[in-house]
């Protein structure tokens, strides 16, 4: 879990370097745009990072910034609008499918040269979509993750004691779309359960099983790095933990980690 963690935290503080770099440079080199709707392809800089700088006029307009991704994963994105004397502020970006649809219909992400924002995502083309900047950069990276999760209770996948799994909950899935898992205790004990996500919103984590047949909810957390740790005291047999949306309109993507340990 610590390895993941830390290759992910790498690369978002690539991605934030990155940024900052090209903030610096922004008022040197841009594209400028009219006040209309226009697609640009993000410019390669190695690494699997891509980004865009640009203006728009009289800071009004939309740009669809295309994004192609090969593996299943996540897509971290970061940006800032740049004030006319070079200073950062946060701004809002849009994922969209590659037919331009909102993948997140009932907002956008924040995002600054501090915050990132985080997708899942299948293989394919998406954009990403900024509007009404005069000054902006947009940068984005994706990582390939294991996607383990049953999509149902008899499916669930088996967690190995002590052992890490990941799931992906992909954007433009149906919002009451699950993942199952499940692991089994041979006696009564105290188990922990360690939970971990990256996302856009948040994720609601629940258990099943003979000391909670009807189920609760062990948590929801958002775009949480920081290990959740629950330690909690069952009787022998088998467990499901079931991963959903914390909200079904929220269209909540990104990925998670599990992993349970008898104490």
């Amino acid at each position: 879990m610590k390895e993941r963690k830390k290759r992910e935290h790498a690369m978002v503080r690539k991605l934030f370097m990155l940024m900052a770099a090209f903030v610096l440079v922004l008022c040197m080199k841009t594209t400028t745009y009219a006040a209309a709707t226009k697609t640009v392809n993000m410019e390669s800089v190695g690494s699997g990072m891509y980004i865009h700088i640009g203006t728009m006029k009289r800071g009004k307009g939309t740009v669809y910034h295309r994004v192609k991704v090969k593996k299943k994963g996540i897509l971290i994105v970061a940006g800032a609008a740049i004030a006319e004397d070079g200073t950062p502020y946060g701004m809002a970006v849009r994922l969209c499918d590659s037919k331009k649809r909102s993948l997140e219909p009932y907002k956008r992400s924040y995002v600054s040269t501090e915050e990132f924002t985080c997708y899942g995502i299948n293989p394919g083309t998406y954009y990403i979509q900024v509007q009404n900047q005069t000054y902006y950069s947009v940068s984005a990276t994706s990582l390939k993750i294991q996607d383990n999760g049953g999509n149902t209770k008899k499916k669930a996948q088996k967690i190995v004691h002590k052992k890490r799994i990941s799931g992906l909950m992909a954007a433009g899935e149906k919002g009451n779309s699950a993942d199952w898992f499940k692991f089994t205790l041979t006696k009564n004990n105290k188990v922990k359960i360690e939970l971990e996500t990256m996302g856009n919103d948040a994720f609601s984590f629940y258990l099943y099983g003979p000391s909670y047949k009807k189920g609760i909810d062990i948590a929801s957390l958002k775009n949480d790095t920081v290990d959740f740790q629950n330690n909690i005291t069952l009787k022998k047999g088998t467990y499901y933990i079931k991963v959903v949306r914390a909200s079904k309109k929220s269209m909540a993507s990104g990925a998670y980690g599990i992993r349970w340990s008898m104490q």
